[in-house]
């Protein structure tokens, strides 16, 4: 890498700057992995898209990488707007030519496809917070030992420890193990909503809270022109400025505003509401224009293709009623987001969806496989190719908050009441009538009231501009 790094055409922050200043150091170093950790908007995107240009200028070969196909979407996206050119955008289990396999009734990740680890000089990592401690073991491993293929690999891990814990990772552990990292610098200074803005208020209550022993309190903070800030609003009055929002500008722009909540119950009570307000109650399964998700990934009949990695927004083109693998379905052909918009029209994805005319069927088929399992261990590769032979794709004007981690989006409405039910106050009650085990109820309380706020914070810290606060 040049000694001499080349300025910005814009103004950085004195933290953004000293955080320049150490990655330069670390970069010419022979260290291999260095944090950059910092808040929801505190401009880590704008730091590693200048250091990845000047890296990809001086000849080497970077990676852009992260734990899920969304958030690689949104680094390739962050990469364009900022005219990044030289980069390769993928997950950081492709780069480690890693999946998760069945063993039993489990998946553990297992090397399947050669690691491309060789072909990059710099790695950068992106949402670390979703990083597992078995994912995290791995890739220390293999950037420990880039030396036996000849030449030095460095890591950039990029994160707020603010966020949410990885998903079905043990609760007894608070946050990714990347966070970790020694050699890091750590960002504190949000610059995403600009200075004096209501909605950095808002968003710092809320990540101050994360640090708290109580339960975060949202409140209405906005400015006179209420174009900035958050809102305390009652649903009803919500859900007519939603729909006029998704009937308007939502399907040329998805990012201008999505509905976040904790559960996925509440994510199917929105979608299903606004559906109904959108297309009619007596809609069809499917409409074409139709923007849907796919809740896990889709896989070709060969049982190794990936047609639709899990998380990926579609539009849907065309829609048949067929049978497939013998039963009846849905026969979709969609179009794949890519960098904020659609492939061309000729280049659509096929896939199948269970038709709910066969759905009884389906379900007893594989109670009868499972049980078979369960008896017979050798049966569970049965069981597993039985549940994957339809796609799962939904609606999603709502979503969870961990599937929005990682997104921005310009307003966002929170679904407060169901983000409250994460507080366990039953642990309260279980403390004061067994004495003998209060340290470990009020510990899982806290932990409770800990998740809660930090659901609070990733979905405040997703807007632009405005929240609006569903009671």
């Amino acid at each position: 890498m040049t000694q001499n790094w080349v300025q910005p055409s814009f103004q950085l922050t004195s933290q953004q700057d000293q955080a320049l200043k150490q990655i330069e150091q670390f970069l010419n170093s022979p260290q291999q992995i260095f944090g950059l950790f910092g808040y929801a908007g505190t401009g880590k995107s704008t730091i590693i898209n200048l250091i990845a240009q000047q890296l990809v200028n001086t000849g080497k070969r970077v990676a852009f990488t992260a734990p899920t196909n969304k958030a690689v979407g949104v680094l390739q996206r962050m990469a364009t707007e900022k005219k990044v050119r030289g980069v390769d955008f993928m997950t950081i289990h492709q780069l480690l030519g890693l999946a998760p396999v069945k063993q039993g009734q489990h998946k553990i990740l297992k090397q399947v496809l050669p690691s491309l680890l060789h072909l990059y000089d710099t790695i950068f990592l992106d949402e670390c917070s979703m990083v597992t401690t078995e994912l995290w073991n791995i890739i220390q491993h293999r950037i420990q030992n880039t030396l036996l293929i000849g030449k030095n690999r460095q890591l950039i891990v990029m994160g707020d420890p603010a966020q949410l814990s990885p998903v079905n990772e043990d609760n007894h552990e608070r946050r990714s193990p990347s966070f970790n990292v020694e050699n890091k610098v750590v960002l504190t200074e949000v610059v995403r909503q600009g200075k004096d803005s209501p909605l950095l208020e808002f968003v710092t209550a809320c990540r101050t809270a994360v640090k708290s022993k109580t339960v975060f309190q949202p409140f209405s903070k906005f400015d006179l022109d209420r174009k900035n800030g958050a809102f305390m609003v009652r649903e009803e009055r919500f859900l007519k400025y939603a729909l006029k929002k998704f009937s308007a500008t939502f399907p040329s722009d998805p990012d201008c505003f999505r509905i976040l909540c904790y559960t996925n119950k509440r994510v199917a009570y929105w979608n299903h509401k606004i559906r109904a307000k959108l297309y009619g109650k007596n809609a069809p399964r499917f409409v074409v224009g139709e923007r849907l998700i796919s809740k896990a990934p889709v896989i070709a009949p060969d049982k190794k293709t990936v047609i639709l990695p899990t998380s990926t927004e579609v539009e849907v083109m065309e829609v048949a009623e067929d049978r497939y693998s013998g039963y009846k379905a849905w026969k979709l052909k969609v179009k794949i987001e890519n960098n904020g918009s659609f492939y061309a029209s000729e280049d659509l994805r096929q896939i199948y969806l269970l038709h709910e005319d066969d759905a009884q069927k389906f379900h007893k088929d594989n109670i009868k496989l499972l049980r078979n399992a369960k008896t017979n261990p050798s049966l569970w590769k049965s069981w597993y190719n039985h549940c994957e032979i339809f796609a799962d794709l939904r609606n999603c004007w709502a979503l969870t908050v961990h599937n929005a981690q990682g997104s921005t989006f310009r307003e966002v409405g929170i679904d407060s009441n169901d983000i409250s039910k994460k507080v366990a106050t039953k642990f309260l009650y279980l403390a004061q009538h067994l004495p003998k085990q209060k340290l470990e109820f009020m510990r899982d309380y806290r932990n409770s009231v800990l998740a809660c706020n930090q659901l609070y914070y990733v979905s405040c810290s997703r807007a632009k501009n405005r929240v609006f606060i569903i009671r």
